[in-house]
């Protein structure tokens, strides 16, 4: 039974921003679930053909680069009219592209404010919306097809050097169980992770030297004392998009090793 709990053998899933750090972690996780084909999304093409020629290695899944830009409704509707010609429906979208901004409020611009609401809550909400017709297609009351998205600790915390950044990822979250509600009756799950420190490239500049005094004080602070990696977040998402998540939606899931206890 717990095999079959955990599998994800035949889907067929999106991952958003899935070229390097935690959306390229979901994507390796479904691959070695049993995905058949997970497509990943950037705007790097280079960068992005090359991860998934390594993910594509891992496991008998195929790893598809789709290379575009999903900061525009041009973008969006090219992503979307390219899935319909290579499938007839998708089982899992993980909308995990978005931008990290940050900076004092008296240097912030209406452009940074705009594109981060853009980028982290419009374009994914829209990404959702243009691909509801090969979400709903494949779902059953019995096998859901999910829908996921990426928030984060600063959701919840009240830092002003990045106003924009946190207010953007505070609206995924109160979104979610509106968006799970109308959803519901498409067989259509959706739930949030909201990570905290992971290694990724935005928090590069925190754990690149791992002996300095200022990331080992930051280790403390976390309850769980260290950072997460590529098993906790693929382990969550396979959790949330396998069998043993099919009675999740519109939560938001905290994985951040208890950084949120804190505050």
């Amino acid at each position: 039974m717990i095999e079959d709990l955990y599998t994800m053998y035949g889907k067929v899933c999106v991952v958003t921003g899935g070229s390097s750090g935690l959306g390229s972690y979901m994507a390796q996780g479904f691959l070695e679930a049993g995905a058949a084909r997970v497509y990943i999304t950037a705007r790097s093409e280079e960068k992005l053909k090359a991860k998934a020629e390594e993910l594509s290695a891992l496991a008998d899944g195929e790893c598809i680069p789709m290379p575009g830009d999903l900061s525009a409704m041009e973008g969006i509707e090219a992503l979307a009219n390219t899935l319909r010609e290579k499938e007839d429906h998708i089982d899992v979208l993980v909308n995990n592209a978005g931008v990290g901004t940050g900076g004092p409020f008296a240097d912030m611009n209406t452009e940074v404010w705009d594109m981060t609401m853009d980028l982290n809550l419009r374009s994914p909400v829209f990404v959702t919306q243009a691909l509801l017709d090969l979400l709903k297609a494949n779902a059953t009351h019995e096998d859901p097809a999910r829908v996921i998205f990426t928030s984060s600790v600063a959701a919840s915390e009240n830092h002003a050097h990045v106003m924009a950044y946190s207010t953007s990822k505070n609206a995924v979250e109160k979104m979610t169980p509106m968006l799970a509600l109308a959803l519901c009756d498409d067989n259509i799950l959706v739930n949030t992770i909201s990570p905290g420190r992971f290694y990724s490239e935005m928090t590069r500049g925190a754990w690149q030297d791992p002996e300095s005094e200022k990331f080992k004080a930051e280790l403390e602070r976390i309850p769980a004392h260290r950072y997460g990696g590529l098993e906790d977040m693929a382990g969550v998402a396979v959790m949330l998009c396998s069998r043993a998540g099919s009675y999740f939606t519109g939560e938001v899931l905290n994985l951040d090793g208890g950084h949120r206890l804190r505050f």
